[in-house]
């Protein structure tokens, strides 16, 4: 499942964390890792989790309340690129909560790195950046992400160039795409869905009573 990074400031300003019956189940401000595992562990082996008319499954961050406890406007204030990004599909973050779950952002995993120059063991692919494992550990440190660019991509940068200078490539083809396609048929592996899934349909109809007997248009199911 793809779909928007939510920084993580969201829940230092106040956002919890909910499950199905709308109960928080740990504290927000955990670091990532436990964050992450404590999601997972809700959704998929306490079943507390939301199902969407899609077939994902998540969990409900409460950023309504970020201006309920502060004071209104605070969302635009604090993150107005992010509540014009969810506007753009039809959800409000002022007045509903966003439907989320650990992505490979928060694994940190990644691509070996074979040398401290990037190098993949794909031959002629550098890495630089999160794509590439170990370098962070399971706990990156917030904010550092443009100094890993900045080291790993220069390194990245100046040995592809050398490595380029000796390599003679053949012509170009998509054979590998094929390749891949032919090994997820031998194996079975067809999921039906169209690429790219920028967001999981889980909005509803304007006026929808939530069980509260709110009006939202959100729809939690079950």
């Amino acid at each position: 499942m793809l779909g928007w990074l939510c920084t993580e400031a969201l829940r230092g300003t106040g956002a919890h964390l909910v499950n199905a019956e709308g109960k928080r189940f740990i504290n927000e401000l955990e670091t990532r890792d436990a964050t992450s595992s404590a999601i997972i562990r809700e959704v998929d082996h306490r079943k507390q989790g939301i199902r969407t008319p899609a077939g994902n499954e998540g969990l409900w961050l409460d950023t309504p309340i970020i201006d309920m406890i502060g004071h209104k406007g605070k969302i635009h204030r604090l993150f107005a690129g992010l509540e014009r990004r969810f506007n753009n599909y039809g959800i409000d973050m002022t007045k509903e909560p966003l439907f989320v779950y650990p992505t490979q952002h928060y694994q940190n995993g990644g691509v070996d790195m074979v040398d401290p120059t990037g190098r993949s063991g794909v031959p002629n692919l550098f890495l630089a950046g999160e794509v590439a494992g170990g370098v962070q550990g399971r706990n990156r440190l917030g904010g550092n992400s443009l100094v890993d660019i900045f080291v790993f991509g220069r390194r990245a940068g100046q040995a592809a160039a050398r490595l380029a200078k000796e390599t003679k490539l053949e012509r170009l083809t998509l054979q590998h795409v094929k390749e891949h396609h032919k090994a997820l048929d031998e194996a079975g592996i067809r999921n039906g869905k169209v690429s790219p899934l920028l967001l999981p349909d889980y909005v509803g109809p304007p006026g929808k009573k939530d069980s509260a007997g709110s009006e939202s248009r959100t729809l939690t199911v079950s």
